[in-house]
């Protein structure tokens, strides 16, 4: 049977890889608010390269590379804490200094929906930016963009999806 998967609950992270793929949260923690409409899984079309020989039209072999695999989302009203977290830096009495250089940011997601499936990307590289409207009807956005990595841990696969268990 088929498993509708729709809405978002969360989306959880932490530094560092978990030990196993199994949906422990246990350290991991919420960016924030995800604004309406702009969370997203996209998984890019892998590449072929074909090899031919003179004598046959037809491929005499094919090496095919997978594509990667992003999620997407717009963090609300950010506060500092998530600030420097997703782009280094410092706090120091109630101030946010944007860091020097670009941090390299990477944590271990979470990401579960109201029903479906949920995921776990054990190794992610974060990337963050601003996308503030300044207006009666807009609000600050922090526009994040988790692309999923291999694990350094051994043993550790690149993603996980379970089913949500239902609660009664």
């Amino acid at each position: 049977m088929s498993t509708i998967t729709l809405g978002l609950s969360k989306i959880l992270g932490k530094e560092g890889e978990p030990a196993r793929g199994d949906f422990n949260e246990t350290g991991y923690t919420r960016y924030g608010l995800t604004y309406q409409d702009t969370a997203k899984m996209t998984q890019e079309d892998g590449e072929e390269t074909e090899f031919y020989s003179e004598e046959n039209d037809d491929p005499e072999e094919i090496i095919t590379k997978a594509g990667k695999t992003t999620f997407a989302f717009s963090i609300m009203n950010p506060d500092l804490a998530c600030l420097k977290r997703l782009f280094g830096g410092e706090i120091a009495a109630d101030i946010y200094a944007y860091p020097d250089a670009t941090a390299d940011v990477e944590e271990s997601l979470i990401i579960v929906p109201r029903k479906g499936l949920k995921f776990q990307v054990p190794r992610a590289k974060i990337k963050a930016k601003f996308n503030g409207e300044f207006s009666k009807k807009g609000l600050l956005l922090l526009d994040v963009t988790a692309t999923v990595q291999k694990p350094h841990t051994d043993g550790l696969k690149k993603l996980y999806v379970t089913v949500i268990k239902k609660t009664t």
